[in-house]
């Protein structure tokens, strides 16, 4: 599905707002989420946005499919020292500030980009990027509801196929094959630094409890210790919670949400637990107030857990493994902003699309939680785009 001209047209017209605001004359975007988001093509390309005037989209490979999937003029990239000619070529002035997106830009990329423009501050752009990027428009919410419908049918596959014995590998590659076959786009963006991700957190019992690197608040034990999050070899064994945290992608944009699976009942600790994570959901998603601070809600909720829970402890991790946050920005990149998090300073806008996952950790036993995909509205809070069961799932 191509991204519609007039979609491109506003998301260029608010960042070149952005720019002229904070003094920047041009900015040249290089990392694959934002040149989508502006471009329409996920083929390697530079971006060029100057403060006035259309875009340049300057295709390495494959020019002729990025021509034929982005609606700005796109010209052949022959080698980066000459973007300087592009852009004047363009009828573009070259700027004397140019913004880069420095929060993932290679220091050896960035030297070259200081050579290629000599006498040109460059400075950075990337919040800027991020914040606009936070807010959707109703043809990406479409996209995300496009997504939460394959999430659906994935999870409606998973009870037929779950037995006792099966490995969580097993059931991990089943899932990912339905979701492909449903149109999940396969790959997983995420902006961060050395981030790695590729289905998600498909595991059970005591395993879903390991802590990893992953900075989430359930990882999964892993294939090995090359690949230490995610599914194991292990069984999965009647009685004991299944976690199936996955992401579905429709068109780039992403879906992240978690439901709880088990063979047999659970036990009632458990279960009780389960139902106190959907009370916390349903709090969160009310506390998404546009006009409050992110990380006031983070500080809400975690003082309700405390005052009224016994599961203060086990809250979204335990020990030193805690995870500082409760929901995270989705789109095209799995962390975008805004961050329900600790000492977050992003002030909640409609159209902010965030994945809300309370979850509580027993060490030794697992993992019980939920998560869903929902969209900042008006004062009464946020709205669901997850559609599935929020039930426990039991077998």
């Amino acid at each position: 599905m191509k991204v519609p001209q007039a979609e491109l047209q506003e998301r260029v017209s608010n960042f070149q707002i952005r720019l002229q605001k904070n003094g920047i004359e041009g900015a040249l975007l290089v990392q694959r989420a934002d040149t989508l988001y502006y471009s329409g093509t996920a083929q390697n390309v530079h971006v060029y946005i100057p403060k006035d005037g259309k875009p340049i989209v300057m295709a390495y490979r494959d020019f002729l499919r990025a021509q034929s999937e982005s609606s700005w003029e796109v010209v052949p990239l022959q080698g980066m020292s000459k973007i300087p000619k592009y852009i004047q070529e363009a009828r573009h002035p070259l700027p004397e500030i140019l913004g880069l997106e420095l929060d993932v830009l290679p220091v050896n990329q960035f030297e070259r980009y200081r050579k290629i423009f000599p006498d040109v501050k460059l400075v950075d752009v990337s919040t800027e990027v991020r914040l606009q990027r936070a807010v959707k428009s109703k043809w990406e919410l479409a996209r995300l509801e496009e997504s939460a419908q394959i999430h659906t049918l994935v999870l409606e596959f998973a009870k037929e196929v779950l037995h006792p014995g099966m490995t969580e590998v097993e059931l991990e590659g089943l899932l990912a094959g339905k979701s492909r076959s449903l149109g999940h786009g396969g790959h997983v963006r995420m902006r961060g630094f050395d981030s790695e991700f590729h289905v998600g957190a498909i595991t059970s019992g005591a395993r879903a409890a390991v802590n990893s690197s992953f900075d989430g608040p359930v990882t999964g034990q892993g294939i090995s210790i090359a690949h230490p999050t995610g599914a194991s070899m292990a069984q999965i064994k009647s009685g004991e919670p299944i976690v199936v945290d996955m992401v579905t992608v429709v068109n780039g944009y992403q879906i992240d949400q978690t439901r709880i699976f088990s063979l047999g009942p659970l036990s009632e600790e458990l279960t009780k637990a389960y139902e106190v994570a959907r009370e916390v959901e349903e709090k969160l998603r009310l506390a998404l107030v546009p006009g409050r601070v992110a990380g006031e809600v983070y500080e809400e909720i975690l003082t309700w857990v405390r005052e009224n829970t016994p599961y203060e402890e086990n809250f979204m991790g335990y020990g030193t493994s805690r995870v500082r946050f409760v929901g995270h920005g989705v789109g095209l990149d799995l962390d975008e902003l805004p961050t329900i998090s600790k000492g977050a300073k992003e002030v909640l806008k409609p159209g902010m699309v965030v994945a809300i996952e309370p979850k509580f950790v027993f060490p030794g036993v697992g993992v019980v939680g939920i998560e869903d995909t929902v969209v900042i509205v008006d004062e009464v809070g946020a709205k669901y785009i997850s559609i599935s069961s929020r039930e426990l799932m039991i077998i």
